[in-house]
C-alpha cells in the first residue's frame, strides 16, 4: 500500500485513463523486501554505492526505459549500518540535491498504521550548472548518482525519487521524466505514478494486509 505527502500530483494521476497503465505489473523482490510496478520487464545490474558515510557498499539495480521516460528501482545493502539508517537517508537526499534544483521536498509513508515507514518523497529539476559549496562535489555526486542508478541527470529532466530506509536498506524507487525535444521539462505523469508504486514487505517475508490479495 503506498501513500506519500503529494496529494495534488497523485491526484492527477487518478485522473488519467486507466487504459494508459494497463499494461504496468508488480514486481516482488522478495529477498530484499519490497514490491514495485514497472510497464515492462525491467532489466536487472547491480553496483556499488559509495558516499562519505556509507564507504562502499553493493546496490541492486532494476530499471526500465522508455521514450520519454526511465524508471530504476535501486536497493543498498547496508544491513550493518541498520542503525544509521536516519543519517544515511539524509545523506542520499543531499547527494541529490546536488543534481539540480529541488523543486518539491514531501514526506513519503509507504504501508499503513504500524506497518509504516517514513521517508523524502523528492523532487529534482536536473542542471549541469549547480553551484557546488565544495570543488569537486557535483561531479561526485553525479558520478554517485550513475553508479547508483545507470543514469544521468541532464538539464531540463526531471527526476522524482521515493526516498526510504528501512531494516538496513535503503530504497530509491526513481522516475525520471526526459527533457523535451524543445528543451523543456516534460511533465508526464508515469514518473511520479513509478515512484509512488511501491509497497514493503512485512518483517519476516509475507505481504502486509494493505497489499491486496497477497498480503500475509
Amino acid at each position: 500500500m503506498r501513500l506519500t505527502g503529494v496529494l495534488l500530483a497523485a491526484a492527477s494521476i487518478a485522473l488519467m485513463s486507466g487504459t494508459a497503465f494497463a499494461a504496468w505489473k508488480e514486481h516482488p523482490y522478495n529477498d530484499l523486501g519490497f514490491a514495485v510496478e514497472f510497464p515492462d520487464e525491467p532489466a536487472t545490474a547491480t553496483g556499488t554505492y559509495h558516499t562519505v558515510l556509507v564507504g562502499n557498499a553493493p546496490v541492486h539495480i532494476y530499471s526500465r526505459k522508455e521514450a520519454d521516460a526511465s524508471y530504476v528501482a535501486s536497493v543498498v545493502d547496508l544491513q550493518d549500518r541498520a542503525a544509521d539508517g536516519a543519517s544515511l537517508l539524509i545523506e542520499a537526499e543531499f547527494e541529490l540535491s546536488l543534481l539540480g534544483d529541488v523543486s518539491a521536498n514531501e514526506v513519503s509513508r509507504v504501508e499503513p498504521g504500524k506497518a509504516a515507514v517514513f521517508g523524502h518523497f523528492v523532487t529534482i529539476d536536473c542542471r549541469s550548472d549547480k553551484a557546488p559549496d565544495q570543488p569537486g562535489q557535483i561531479e561526485a555526486a553525479r558520478k554517485w548518482y550513475k553508479e547508483v542508478s545507470g543514469l544521468d541527470c541532464p538539464n531540463k529532466a526531471r527526476l522524482t525519487v521515493n526516498l526510504l530506509f528501512t531494516r538496513g536498506r535503503l530504497y530509491m524507487i526513481q522516475g525520471m521524466n526526459d527533457p523535451n525535444a524543445d528543451g523543456t521539462t516534460a511533465l508526464s505523469p508515469a514518473a511520479l505514478r513509478f515512484a509512488n508504486s511501491v509497497s514493503l514487505f512485512a518483517p519476516g517475508g509475507p505481504r502486509n494486509r494493505a497489499d491486496g490479495a497477497g498480503g500475509g
